[in-house]
């Protein structure tokens, strides 16, 4: 498969986790919500206040893996190691670093919501670091 659509599907695949996270994690501060969430649910359903996020989300993962699967295509050369399970062991140790730094991120930015969102750095480590390379060959 192309890498460049092997990038869109994992980004796609990418976007439907971090989907779904955002919502069980807004659904939970539902139950006890925030000032700011809770003046915004009296002004719009839960629906129209996640929906909109949730397609700029998902579309913006989509085009990550998009930019992704241009890079493993640039990067890929004619000789790619393999290991750690991945045909291309250059750009998944790539993908690990930038992981390790989202989720340095999502860890301080604490809130109640954290522990919903601790996941979405592991899924982009699997989805990047070794789904994209391993449909790419």
């Amino acid at each position: 498969m192309s890498p460049i659509i092997a990038g869109v599907l994992t980004g796609a695949l990418m976007g439907l986790f971090f989907d779904f996270l955002t919502i069980q994690a807004l659904l939970s501060l539902r139950k006890d919500p925030p000032r700011w969430l809770e003046n915004a649910l009296k002004q719009v359903t839960f629906f129209r206040f996640v929906g909109p996020m949730a397609l700029f989300t998902h579309s913006s993962w989509t085009f990550a893996g998009l930019a992704a699967g241009v890079l493993y295509m640039v990067l890929d050369g004619d000789d790619p190691t393999s290991a750690l399970g991945s045909p291309f062991v250059g750009f998944t140790i790539g993908v690990l670093v930038l992981a390790t730094f989202y989720l340095a991120a999502t860890a301080a930015a604490g809130g109640r919501i954290r522990g919903w969102m601790m996941p979405s750095p592991v899924l982009f480590a699997i989805t990047f670091g070794w789904v994209l390379p391993v449909l790419s060959d």
